[in-house]
């Protein structure tokens, strides 16, 4: 049996207080800062794990702010072209036009991807 966290946004805060995993939604789609993230914190290296938390805070920010992760994902899925534009089943509604220009805002950016 393993302990672990699965909201994004605590994920450094939950590896480095001895979480064995993170069932992560953004590992998909950014696995080389997941991997880093998870790998910082791994190795006893709290305050990278933490940085590497605070390089994606923008985008902790949007699953705030639209109630989780779901959406967020498949607006960025769909922005990368890994899914087509309606990436949700139905009765689930993605993200409306501007929403999405924000997603594509901060996938993006090269933060995300350092």
């Amino acid at each position: 049996m393993t302990i672990g966290v699965s909201g994004d946004a605590d994920a450094a805060r939950g590896l480095n207080a001895g979480c064995d995993a993170w069932y992560s939604v953004i590992g998909g789609l950014f696995p080389e800062v997941a991997l880093a993230l998870t790998r910082a914190a791994q190795t006893g290296r709290a305050e990278r794990a933490e940085q590497e938390s605070q390089r994606l805070q923008p985008l902790w920010d949007l699953f705030a702010q639209h109630g989780g992760s779901l959406r967020v994902v498949a607006a960025a899925a769909a922005h990368l072209g890994l899914t087509g534009p309606r990436g949700l089943p139905l009765p689930l509604r993605g993200l409306d036009a501007k929403e999405r220009a924000r997603v594509a805002t901060v996938i993006e950016d090269p933060q995300l991807h350092a």
